[in-house]
């Protein structure tokens, strides 16, 4: 979901996929991380998704770890 306006905008929403893409997990670690780290999940219908600033504070701290 991105805004035309502002095409350096971070997407709002991330679904598990992408964002286990992202983060360099396979789908199935990543969902291990999201539960042992208790990173805040959004269900929407019958999907569930990452905020786009939860994935970000995640990212970060992961830095800070290593």
């Amino acid at each position: 979901m991105e805004t035309s306006d502002n095409p350096q905008r971070k997407k709002m929403f991330l679904d598990i996929p992408n964002a286990a893409e992202l983060a360099g997990f396979s789908i199935r670690h990543f969902r291990r991380v999201i539960e042992e780290e208790r990173i805040p999940i959004v269900q929407i219908g019958r999907k569930f998704f990452i905020l786009g600033r939860d994935f970000e504070n995640w990212q970060e701290t992961r830095r800070d770890k290593h």
